[in-house]
């Protein structure tokens, strides 16, 4: 008896645990999209001069301003490849978390590369109810499978218990 009620409070609580992963994924979309779209507007401005000023694109601008023996030039050129660098990571990170499913997304969230980003996301987290139903469907699988294997042990061990 004292089993089964442990099974059930900890399917519940990895329900609600499993249920949070795509509304986070959500939260960490919304953040991320504001530095993309910041970043969007800087790299389009670096193709917009490269263009004017005849290079062929903004690679090749920054290449040869790595070649100006001005130090704040060079820097700068710096500056730049660094947020072209951001961007696509930046758009791979939105790519995944758009797309991907649980456990892309999950895997991504908690990798430690991206903790002090989530930790920025979970200071605006509100819990919440994913609303697609794979999300759903793999929350609730989740939860099954997590729970059982974290009862198994005790139910193993009272099952023995009522044989001997």
């Amino acid at each position: 008896m004292i089993v089964n009620l442990l099974d059930k409070l900890l399917f519940g609580g990895l329900l609600l645990i499993a249920l949070q992963v795509p509304v986070l994924s959500d939260h960490y979309v919304q953040y991320l999209s504001g530095y993309y779209e910041a970043t969007k507007l800087q790299v389009e401005g670096f193709r917009s001069t490269a263009a004017r000023h005849g290079y062929p694109d903004e690679f090749a601008m920054i290449s040869d301003l790595l070649q100006n023996p001005s130090p704040i030039i060079k820097d700068d050129a710096r500056q730049k490849q660094q947020t072209l660098q951001e961007y696509d990571e930046q758009a791979q990170s939105l790519a995944t978390l758009i797309n991907g499913n649980y456990f892309e997304r999950a895997w991504f969230i908690s990798s430690p590369k991206q903790w002090k980003t989530l930790e920025r996301v979970l200071v605006n987290f509100k819990p919440g109810i994913p609303l697609s139903f794979n999300d759903l469907g793999y929350s609730v699988l989740i939860a099954l499978l997590l729970s059982e294997l974290l009862t198994l042990p005790f139910r193993m061990l009272s099952t023995r218990k009522a044989r001997a």
